[in-house]
């Protein structure tokens, strides 16, 4: 990864903002400028100079690891490094930054204003650079060869929960790090909750079958959803499936560059809503995904990204669905890339 050129980037942006320093102290934006994954740290980003603060837990492998000065965090290392720069405008990320922060470097900083400011590093991670997507489709493989196994032991008597347990043990086998989320694998009506978490529910004949997985490789995730129908599932269920799967197809259609974000999910869900299920597609179309299991862009019909074009590099995630207490759901989801031309799916 190429962290000086991200960097190099960052304070590009950082000369049209309306402050002298920049603090940074998203643990995904770190892992992004750095390298580095901290559970607890902070940068602080000039158009000159880059400091990185830290704990005793993380001093000796970030002096080893990172171009950046490193310093030891203690009460006053923050104030008295901006102190030091005599700055007179300190933006923060009021998505990060914490009132109790805020609140401490307003009272500690007399001469100084802070500024909220959405991080500019939200923009910079839309696009992907080629190690990026690298990392991205092998984790999509990774979830698409975990997919497959749980589809070998599906058999009655089976429970979800058991299901999510070999799952795991199967991604970890392969070198997996860590999964990117708790698996959602829901049998007959539990596919109606679409966030529900694998429990005690036995498979039996004639239920769908709801599995929602991703891994991270590499610091970077995966998310893919498939419905299968074990034995003969309702009309009902069939139908509201051909709906989805069209509404999917018709929103992947649309991507490719210069496309705006909000008329992807726009179309599927007009589409649902114009066979009357539209009260049933309950979230939004998609999401970015990279560092985070879900980053910028949402893609939603109108919202922060809904007028953005898509652009070559995004990664994103399309996922329409239909949800029907007491009859269960169906979810389809692909990861995309956004390329020249159109797009390449990852999930597949």
């Amino acid at each position: 990864m190429n962290y000086v050129n991200r960097l190099c980037k960052l304070r590009e942006k950082l000369s049209s903002l309306p402050c002298d320093v920049l603090l940074i102290e998203h643990p995904t934006h770190i892992l992004y400028l750095t390298g580095l994954e901290l559970s607890a740290g902070k940068i602080l980003v000039s158009e000159n100079q880059t400091c990185l603060i830290v704990d005793g837990r993380y001093f000796e492998i970030c002096n080893q690891q990172t171009l950046y000065p490193v310093i030891l965090l203690h009460e006053s290392s923050l104030t008295n490094w901006l102190k030091e720069y005599q700055l007179k405008n300190l933006g923060i990320d009021p998505e990060t930054t914490t009132f109790g922060r805020y609140s401490f470097l307003s009272s500690s900083l007399s001469s100084c204003t802070i500024i909220p400011i959405p991080s500019p590093l939200q923009e910079m991670r839309l696009i992907k650079d080629e190690q990026e997507i690298i990392y991205l489709k092998e984790s999509a493989k990774l979830a698409l060869e975990g997919y497959h196994y749980l589809k070998t032991l599906l058999q009655v008597g089976v429970t979800e929960a058991e299901l999510a347990f070999e799952l795991e043990f199967f991604w970890k086998k392969k070198g997996a790090k860590q999964l990117a989320f708790d698996p959602i694998i829901a049998f007959g009506f539990n596919s109606s909750k679409p966030h529900y978490r694998a429990d005690k529910e036995i498979l039996q004949a004639n239920m769908p079958v709801l599995i929602d997985i991703g891994v991270v490789v590499h610091h970077y995730h995966s998310d893919m959803t498939r419905v299968d129908f074990f034995g003969n599932v309702s009309e009902q269920i069939q139908s509201i499936y051909s709906i989805v799967e069209e509404a999917k197809h018709q929103a992947m259609h649309l991507c490719k560059p210069g496309t705006l974000i909000g008329e992807l999910d726009n179309t599927a869900r007009s589409f649902i809503e114009s066979k009357g299920y539209g009260d049933y597609f309950t979230h939004s179309l998609g999401h970015g995904i990279g560092l985070d299991i879900h980053e910028s862009p949402t893609i939603r019909r109108s919202g922060p990204f809904s007028d953005y074009p898509l652009q070559a590099g995004m990664v994103i995630t399309i996922e329409p669905g239909i949800y029907l207490k007491g009859v269960g759901g169906v979810r389809l989801e692909d990861t995309l890339l956004i390329t020249e031309t159109g797009y390449e799916i990852l999930t597949q």
